[in-house]
Formats: C-alpha cells, sequence, structure tokens
C-alpha cells in the first residue's frame, strides 16, 4: 500500500477514543460513566478519564466502572489545574482515530457514539458538535425562558446547544467541549485546546471550545453541527441565579478581549473599546430598565448582559484584570 493510500486508510478508520476531564464530581462522574457504558463500542474504541486532582472518591468510582465497562477504560491524573491540561494529558496516550469530549457532568445518549461514527464517515468532516439539552436541578427561574426548539444565548452560560433540526456546518457559531469530536489529524494540525482561554479555578474564562473551532476552520477543514449527537448536561441551581450569569458574561467578555489582542484586531474603537460595545453598554444601561418596568424580565436580563459583557471587556483593556498566563494552545504533534 503506497503511502497515501495509507494515509487516506487511517483518515476514514474510525476508531474512538472519548475523553472526560474531571474534578471533585465523584456522583456525576460516577452516572456520566453508567450512561456512556451503554454505548455501542466497537473493536478499538477507549474511554479515557483525566482526573485534574480530585480530593474525593473519583479514582474509586474509575477503578468500580474499569471492572465491567465494555471497552477499555483508562484513568489518569492531571497535576496542573485547568481542563486544557488535563484533555493534552489524555491525548498522549489516546489511540482513537477520533477524538470524542465529554464532560463529568453530562449523561450522553444511548446512540451518542453511533451518531459520531455516522458523521465521521464523510470524510470531508474534520470536526462535529452535537445538542446539549438540560437537565435542571431546580425549577428555572421565570426571567430564564428558553425557547426548547432554538436556545437564545441566555443558554450560553448553561452550555446549552441546539442549533437546529438539520445537519449544518458550524460557521461562527461553536461546539461545546461537552459534547465535541475532532479527527486525530486535524488536533495534529491546529494543535489543542488554548489553555490560555481555558477555566481555571477563581475564574469564569469560556473561549477555548470557540477558539478551537475556529482554529479547526481557519485551517480550512470542515466543521459542523449534527443533531443527532444528544447529551444532557448537568445544570445546578446555582447557575440558575442572576449572579452566576453576570458573572459568566463579564468573563466572556475578558475572554473575547483577550482573543481580539491575540489576533491584533482593531475595530474601530472609543478608548480602547468597539464602537459596537459602547453602543451596546449604553442601549443596555437604558433599555434594561425600561424592559423590567414592561414586566419583560428575560429582556431585561438579556440587555442587562450585555452590560456585564461590555464590563468585562473594559476591564481587561484598561487593565483592571491581570490574569498572568501566557500558555498558548497546547501543542499535539510530538504527542502522538
Amino acid at each position: 500500500m503506497s503511502r497515501a493510500q495509507t494515509g487516506a486508510a487511517r483518515e476514514n478508520a474510525r476508531t474512538i477514543s472519548v475523553i472526560v476531564a474531571t474534578l471533585n464530581r465523584a456522583a456525576l462522574l460516577d452516572e456520566c460513566l453508567t450512561h456512556m457504558a451503554r454505548q455501542r463500542f466497537e473493536p478499538g474504541d477507549e474511554v479515557i478519564v483525566v482526573d485534574n486532582g480530585s480530593t474525593d472518591e473519583t479514582a474509586l468510582v474509575i477503578e468500580r466502572h474499569r471492572r465491567t465497562f465494555p471497552a477499555a477504560l483508562l484513568g489518569l491524573t492531571e497535576s496542573r489545574p485547568g481542563k486544557s491540561h488535563a484533555l493534552a494529558r489524555a491525548f498522549t496516550v489516546s489511540t482513537g482515530d477520533i477524538l470524542a469530549f465529554t464532560d463529568d457532568d453530562v449523561n450522553v445518549s444511548d446512540t451518542w457514539i453511533d451518531a459520531i461514527r455516522r458523521a465521521m464517515a464523510d470524510p470531508t468532516v474534520a470536526l462535529v458538535g452535537g445538542a446539549i439539552e438540560p437537565r435542571w436541578e431546580a425549577k428555572t427561574p421565570r426571567w430564564l425562558q428558553l425557547n426548547p426548539d432554538r436556545y437564545s444565548r441566555l443558554a450560553a452560560p448553561l452550555a446549552l446547544v441546539d442549533y437546529g433540526p438539520n445537519v449544518c456546518d458550524l460557521g461562527v457559531r461553536t461546539a461545546m467541549g461537552g459534547n465535541l469530536a475532532v479527527r486525530r489529524s486535524a488536533m495534529l494540525r491546529v494543535g489543542g485546546f488554548d489553555p490560555h482561554l481555558g477555566k481555571l479555578r477563581g475564574t469564569l474564562l469560556s473561549g477555548e471550545d470557540h477558539d478551537f473551532c475556529r482554529r479547526v476552520q481557519s485551517a480550512g477543514l470542515r466543521a459542523c453541527y449534527c443533531p443527532e449527537a444528544r447529551v444532557r448536561h448537568w445544570v445546578p441551581a446555582e447557575r440558575m441565579r442572576l449572579r452566576y450569569f453576570a458573572s459568566w458574561f463579564f468573563w466572556s467578555g475578558i475572554t473575547n478581549a483577550k482573543l481580539d489582542d491575540r489576533d491584533n484586531a482593531r475595530p474601530r474603537s472609543l478608548f480602547g473599546l468597539p464602537l459596537y460595545l459602547v453602543r451596546r453598554f449604553t442601549a443596555g444601561l437604558i433599555r434594561a430598565p425600561l424592559a423590567l418596568c414592561a414586566g419583560d424580565t428575560t429582556k431585561a436580563v438579556d440587555l442587562a448582559m450585555d452590560v456585564a459583557f461590555a464590563a468585562g471587556y473594559a476591564a481587561n483593556r484598561w487593565g483592571f484584570v491581570n490574569l498572568d498566563r501566557t500558555e498558548r494552545a497546547v501543542p499535539m504533534g510530538d504527542a502522538a
């Protein structure tokens, strides 16, 4: 077989490495692995769980599932804090042609891996993102009204995704790390998730998924949304509070400022702030109280989040937030 034929065969091979990073969520991880065990695994598939510094019974949960798991189940540890580091650690030992990422607070559907495998059967597809539905711990507040057929941006802090019933190219949209699969060849080409943008304890930085999807497509590779690859994400009551939402959008503003700085984006600005953000900030300050007086709490919250986002962007741009984090995308070329 020629080198070109060998490469084509490798590209069309479909073994899957499922990768889960976890930290002090033994009970949720137990439920996650219980659902994962219902998948129709094929020879060569594996599940890798990376413990990112847990002090609870995480190791015991992994070992208990390993004894009866229907596919190879490997437990690793990564001492460097941060999900991106944990995922990079898993990559160094993974063997799958496709890397499928999910989170420890996610329950995958019984046909999740089947849906990923079908989507990746198209050799033009390098990345697949799927739908993420909520598992509510408590009743949602009145202001958090989400259309079940298509989520608004207020679903973003809860990591919920629904881009419609049909397969489509992602474009500017983001596949969330709780339900994302990518070819090994694409990961080697663009590098891993950027720890400079990922969450660290004490922050809500959350741009690594968006950045990764953008880098994949900037490399000329195709990224798709596959609604059949469905998972359900645990939404604790504490994340349905206005304080959490305001904090999340504030940190989202910081994240976007960092992305603009890194990419040398120079939109028209006023005092270092893009004019579109100045407009959104001003409109939010004026219109949010009006919407609240009119009884439209959902609209009022949505407008208030514009204010929080712009404030976060300004905090980073004006030096009020100093995160001494100089890492960049985790290199993958030497890890295969």
